[in-house]
């Protein structure tokens, strides 16, 4: 067998030029195919990922217009109360109401997302100075807010330590808000998915509705559910609690499984496209390997018969371009696949990494597998016709043969 492939190694060398003609489109459609499943595996763990810096029973709940009508139930603070204490698991629901604006503090003049929150925190990033939002915060209205991490090293860069801004002032317009607290950094960020929780300016949400929606039906409302409650659960009860006492007007609501299944949906419909491409290139790569075995027969009739003449049998002829089909198969899927990882881990450090701040390992042993495997089959479907021409080559025919 090493004979075999040695012979094989040697052909391929002097035929340079056709081998690595012949192997571009297998390297081009297995490079495609990893690639795009190994950038696709880690955006979907990332995302998912991203998401564990909030709490994950949470949900946004909005009124939605009816077929053939252009009213919309409204919302009041008074639903708040209603969703509290009347759907079992709900902890707390608070407006949805957040801006991007302009904070002033000293000098610096920063463009955040400002918004209202609950004593009940949604984000899990960690309080590293003063405090969070406070009962008593949400029912004083109090003029108070709390600092993310990036909001905080933006509005106070020559800030030594967290705790020499509580107490300073903020300004969002002529509103002033006291530096009640700063949080660190969440676990993982989502800026790279539209919003970014390390980036924000928070303020009881009573404040924020006071200030900033008073007079006006809400946009929406945020539901906080328990760790143990079932968010499926909360969001039907949810909806079913405000239409019966909204006369039956319908609810819609949205949580980060659903945005989720939209970024999976998405990177499903491009891997399968790619797939597609790469599955075209394969067939293409494929037929090029069956024709180069063709004109490698063709080529070496004359020497096949003189090998069948001195006692080489039909068996050992088979096995010969066997070998030859693995060997060019399988080189050309280990290049490809080696393309398709690097391709993949680059994506990974470009994008995916400033999501998770971490990158997937990369599965060498599965490479060497799949690689083999895929040799394998490619060998079998496309070296079979060549190497039984091979095989049936007869002799004295062979020896005739110019």
């Amino acid at each position: 067998m090493l004979d075999y492939m040695r012979e094989t190694l040697e052909l391929m060398r002097e035929n340079l030029t056709r081998t690595i003609l012949t192997l571009i489109g297998l390297v081009v459609g297995v490079a495609a195919i990893i690639s795009i499943q190994v950038a696709a595996a880690g955006m979907a763990a990332a995302v998912n990922g991203a998401f564990r810096g909030i709490n994950v029973n949470t949900f946004f709940l909005f009124p939605k217009t009816t077929q053939g009508s252009t009213q919309r139930a409204n919302l009041g603070l008074s639903d708040l109360t209603l969703l509290e204490q009347n759907v079992p698991g709900v902890e707390t629901a608070i407006p949805f109401g957040q801006t991007r604006t302009i904070v002033n503090a000293g000098h610096q003049h920063v463009m955040l997302k400002f918004g209202g929150e609950s004593y009940r925190r949604f984000s899990t990033a960690p309080v590293v100075a003063g405090h969070a939002i406070t009962r008593t915060d949400v029912e004083n209205a109090s003029p108070v807010c709390v600092l993310s991490s990036k909001a905080y090293a933006r509005l106070f860069p020559h800030a030594l330590d967290p705790t020499t801004v509580l107490g300073q002032s903020v300004y969002v317009g002529p509103k002033r808000y006291v530096v009640a607290g700063v949080l660190g950094p969440a676990t993982l960020s989502t800026a790279s998915l539209g919003f970014d929780i390390n980036n924000d300016v928070v303020i009881p949400y009573t404040t924020f509705y006071n200030d900033y929606q008073r007079g006006r039906p809400l946009f929406g409302i945020q539901v906080l559910g328990s760790r143990d409650a079932t968010l499926a659960t909360l969001e039907a009860n949810a909806k079913r609690v405000l239409s019966d006492a909204h006369g039956g007007s319908i609810y819609q609501t949205f949580d980060f499984g659903f945005f989720s299944k939209q970024i999976d949906g998405f990177f499903g419909v491009v891997g399968t496209i790619v797939s597609a491409v790469g599955a075209i290139s394969l067939l293409v790569a494929g037929i090029g390997i069956m024709n180069i075995l063709f004109v490698s027969v063709s080529e070496r009739t004359r020497e096949i018969g003189i090998r069948r003449a001195i006692g080489a049998s039909r068996a050992t002829i088979l096995i010969q371009f066997f070998v030859e089909a693995f060997v060019l198969a399988f080189s050309g899927s280990l290049v490809g696949m080696l393309a398709g990882l690097g391709i993949g881990e680059l994506a990974q450090q470009l994008f995916i990494a400033r999501i998770s701040g971490t990158i997937a390992a990369l599965p060498w042993t599965q490479v060497i597998l799949l690689a083999t495997l895929f040799a394998t089959v490619v060998t079998l479907v496309f070296g079979t016709l060549p190497a039984l021409r091979a095989a049936s080559v007869d002799p004295i025919e062979a020896l005739r043969y110019e």
